[in-house]
């Protein structure tokens, strides 16, 4: 692989590539520590001892809070520091980059990074040209949606993160070119490593220090503060859980700009004692420890790598049965699907968990072990990789 030119990069440690057989770039908005970046990172880590592999990492803009911990696994890591989107400056530096530097693969990641992918390596070699769809296409900006597949075509093949994120773009074929080969491949978490450090918590210091009774059963949730979460229908399901569950305690860990509207919410019901909201957490596992039954209340989720994590922790979940989430949770078998926008529905599910002596944990611990663990992943991946070279 040629190396790139040093005057467009801020950070680039090239690997040892002697027996290097396959060069690997992964392009994406931001290294912000969200579910792609983190996706990504762990592909990294699990890749770090196969020297048979070069990962390169490159973002466009913007948060780099990742960056030192992929280089600390053995990727490189190449900024082209864009301004605002689709900063002149940085589309150049890309284009430079792509021209003087050749990988087998180039793995782009949301819309706006597989639009420049797509367009920056048109004047490289025969590069294979993949992207990871995470989302829903009706999420995205219309004009980023408009761009993202009108350049489609230039895809060799295209993973979604879940079977209904693949059926949402197969309904819009792209404009030009030939429709990409689909794979669906879930999102993954490292199973053992996070029961392991969900086991290692100290829960009574954890809810001291949020003032979460030491008796509390606590139903956790975990999510950005944002309109499609709807932590809200939770916080109203709190008015009947509490009548018939005089224990128990919401518990929500996130960011976003809904969290002064929540925090209002439940004041003007009176459940301040009853609901902790708690703000962002890294590492999020210790918060895993301290539940009883993990909730989910979204009405759009494009996969729900919060679910994995819950059942990675052995926790039953109470999930809306909307898409993305449903493949994820097994009714009846790892927890409850309900209705969205169903406060009551969700209450009845939780306390029914609350009253049941199903093993739905441990079933949800098998579950993310044998289809979400993060070694699946990656090799599904690695294998896709292998198969377009």
């Amino acid at each position: 692989m040629k190396r790139p030119q040093n005057t467009i990069l801020l950070f680039y440690s090239p690997l040892v590539s002697d027996t290097v057989h396959m060069d690997i770039c992964f392009l994406i908005n931001q290294l912000a520590p969200g579910g792609a970046p983190r996706l990504l990172l762990d592909i990294a880590k699990y890749v770090e001892d196969k020297r048979e592999y070069s990962i390169t990492v490159c973002y466009v803009e913007g948060d780099d809070a990742l960056a030192t911990a992929f280089r600390d696994v053995g990727a490189s890591v190449v900024s082209f520091n864009a301004d605002f989107k689709f900063d002149p400056r940085a589309l150049y530096r890309l284009y430079r980059f792509f021209s003087s530097n050749s990988f087998d693969i180039v793995h782009a990641h949301l819309p706006y990074s597989q639009i420049l992918a797509r367009l920056g390596t048109l004047n490289g070699d025969s590069t294979t040209i993949l992207s990871t769809q995470h989302d829903f296409p009706r999420r995205y900006h219309p004009v980023t949606r408009t761009l993202e597949r009108l350049t489609r075509g230039r895809d060799d093949a295209t993973i979604a993160v879940s079977k209904a994120v693949e059926q949402s773009f197969r309904d819009q074929s792209p404009l030009f070119g030939k429709p990409a080969t689909w794979e669906t491949i879930y999102n993954g978490v490292d199973v053992s490593s996070f029961a392991k450090a969900v086991e290692q918590t100290d829960e009574r210091a954890l809810r001291d220090s949020h003032g979460i009774p030491q008796t509390a059963d606590v139903i956790l949730s975990v999510g950005r503060f944002t309109p499609p979460k709807a932590q809200s229908d939770l916080i109203h399901s709190m008015e009947t859980v509490r009548s018939t569950h005089p224990n128990a305690h919401l518990v929500l860990v996130g960011w976003g700009p809904l969290r002064d509207e929540l925090k209002s919410l439940v004041e003007s019901r009176e459940l301040t004692d009853r609901v902790s909201i708690v703000g962002p957490a890294d590492p999020v596992e210790p918060y895993y420890a301290i539940g009883d039954v993990f909730a989910l209340s979204s009405v759009s989720e494009s996969f729900g790598i919060v679910l994995v994590e819950a059942m990675a922790a052995g926790l039953p979940v109470v999930s809306t049965d909307i898409p993305g989430a449903n493949e994820v949770v097994k009714n009846g078998e790892t927890g409850y699907l309900v209705s969205p926008s169903s406060p009551s529905e969700l209450a009845e599910a939780i306390s029914r968990v609350f009253k049941s002596d199903e093993p739905y944990g441990t079933r949800g611990y098998e579950r993310a072990l044998s289809t979400f663990d993060i070694e699946r992943t990656a090799e599904l991946h690695l294998s896709l990789y292998e198969e377009l070279c």
